[in-house]
């Protein structure tokens, strides 16, 4: 069952966990994947659910309804996309750790679902915040190494040149014809 928002879910910050947290009810929040580091200071003041944060919860499940992930981990996904877009911390692009492909000539769109093909393997990203030259990606996979020291976990979010950008469907029709 997929949740619905409403006028009493709340953003708040958990010193204690250090996190970004989603108060749903009385007896349930939905924990962020987010630390304050990688936080604006604004995330630590409670603010509503807003509505841009509905309009994004709800086009973000509908981008990423046919990928092989239960309700709950949608949720999950969404919740801590939105949570990124509203606070988290502007960065600077980390292309370096995939490969040019040069396939994407226009801007992404929010909510799409790209590839990102590295040294050690490759992943699958939902583009959060679409840029004219880079844009912010959120990992949608369990964990891509990208270096020794470096290694992206679920929901963490990364910007990369658009240049980087490997259209889904296109991998997903390389990838069946290979098998």
């Amino acid at each position: 069952m997929i949740l619905v928002p409403d006028d009493q879910w709340r953003w708040c910050y958990d010193e204690g966990r250090d996190k970004l947290l989603l108060d749903l009810t009385v007896d349930m929040q939905f924990e962020t994947a987010y630390q304050a580091k990688q936080l604006s200071p604004s995330a630590r003041q409670t603010h509503p659910f807003s509505l841009q944060d509905a309009s994004y919860y709800f086009h973000l499940l509908e981008c990423i309804g046919e990928l092989p992930f239960s309700e709950p981990e949608r949720v999950q996904l969404v919740l801590n996309a939105i949570a990124y877009c509203r606070f988290g911390k502007p960065t600077m692009p980390q292309s370096w750790y995939f490969q040019e492909v040069g396939l994407q000539h226009q801007q992404p769109l929010l909510g799409e679902v790209f590839s990102l093909i590295g040294q050690q393997g490759h992943g699958d990203f939902l583009v959060i915040e679409p840029g004219d030259k880079a844009s912010v990606c959120l990992f949608l996979g369990d964990q891509l190494p990208l270096a020794d020291d470096k290694c992206l976990r679920q929901s963490s979010v990364i910007k990369v040149m658009n240049n980087r950008l490997v259209p889904f469907h296109a991998v997903n029709r390389a990838l069946m014809q290979l098998a």
